[in-house]
């Protein structure tokens, strides 16, 4: 992760890994076919990190719209702190190759959980339906910003718009 933070996606090669972390080349072989995979459990590992934090911390706020939106908030302040990053991980998250599907699975359900911490369990929604969708718009808006579609603050602004939709209170059109 330290590799893509300082120089992006092309700057994470195997061996330079391998030198970093201090380990044989074909132990980091063993567990990851390439760079691809390497990034996208990093970034599962990441996100298990976070939904930990948060939930030994809990998440402030009345309602789901409120819990969710500080949240998504948050983590897309954390993002917007680091575009190539953020720019490698998109990149590395794109790769049709079948060995990363495990790996995208469990940043799915990483974001999933991290979504439902700030659920309400006793209130009748679609949690999973939620959580779903919020990983959809959050990885759209992530791709949009870091291909540079979108301007800086734009992840945190959809993600806004995407919770006010699924979990706010119903507005009429007027």
């Amino acid at each position: 992760m330290q590799l893509a933070h300082e120089g992006g996606y092309e700057a994470v090669q195997m061996r330079a890994v391998a030198e970093r972390s201090d380990v044989a080349l074909g132990t980091i072989y063993r567990y990851f076919s390439g760079k691809d995979e390497l990034l996208i459990a990093g970034l599962a590992g990441w996100l298990a990190q976070a939904r930990n934090r948060i939930e030994a911390g809990g998440v402030k706020g009345v309602t789901n719209e409120e819990r969710l939106s500080r949240l998504l908030e948050r983590s897309a302040r954390s993002t917007d702190s680091y575009p190539v990053l953020m720019g490698a991980l998109v990149t590395a998250f794109g790769t049709t190759a079948p060995s990363a599907s495990p790996l995208k699975l469990e940043v799915e359900r990483e974001v999933h959980a991290l979504v439902v911490t700030a659920l309400d369990p006793g209130i009748d929604i679609d949690t999973a339906g939620v959580a779903r969708v919020i990983g959809h718009v959050w990885s759209s808006a992530l791709t949009r910003w870091v291909s540079g579609i979108a301007p800086d603050g734009s992840v945190a602004a959809e993600l806004r718009h995407a919770v006010k939709m699924l979990v706010g209170e119903p507005v009429r059109a007027g």
